[in-house]
């Protein structure tokens, strides 16, 4: 009795089939089975998660456009009355923005203070991938959000469009 509960022999009954001389080959298939699914889910999940991390680096965001414009004369003639704008070359055509912001109700306020000049805009939605832009843009959108008189929100809008130029265009 003593020995039995000494011993350090370990029965591994379940690795032997009936007749105790082989390894069971079915224990061996459903570990090797278990180890394969494991690779395959794992590699689904990590692709589907690396695509929500390449999406997660674009963001929406809306561009008030004056206009796009065939020639520089023409370009030159619509912004006579206008103060601060953006103009981004494209397809031989120039696109002239007047303002940037990632919130829809901020394009609009903005978008507000130009009409009240005469000045008509059609906001744009877009995608800008430059995160360092963007984090600035939020900050000038919190500012936007509190900004109530339109000298304000020039200033404000004035700062966005130099920093677009500065960080988005001229990289």
């Amino acid at each position: 009795m003593l020995k039995l509960f000494f011993s350090t022999k370990v029965d591994y009954h379940f690795l032997y089939d009936n007749s105790g001389d082989n390894m069971n080959k079915r224990f061996f298939a459903w570990v090797g089975i278990a180890i394969l699914s494991g690779l395959i889910m794992g590699n689904i999940f990590y692709k589907q998660y690396e695509k929500e991390q390449h999406l997660d680096n674009d963001y929406n965001s809306y561009l008030l456009q004056l206009g796009v414009y065939d020639s520089k004369e023409d370009m030159n003639k619509a912004l006579e009355s206008v103060e601060n704008y953006m103009v981004v070359e494209k397809d031989n055509k120039f696109y002239v923005y007047l303002g940037i912001s990632t919130k829809k109700d901020n394009a609009e306020k903005v978008a507000d203070v130009f009409s009240k000049e005469d000045i008509n805009v059609s906001i744009k939605k877009t995608v800008i991938d430059n995160v360092e832009f963007i984090s600035n843009l939020e900050q000038f959108d919190i500012l936007l959000d509190n900004a109530s008189n339109s000298e304000d929100i020039k200033s404000i809008n004035e700062v966005i469009l130099s920093s677009y130029e500065e960080m988005v265009l001229n990289n």
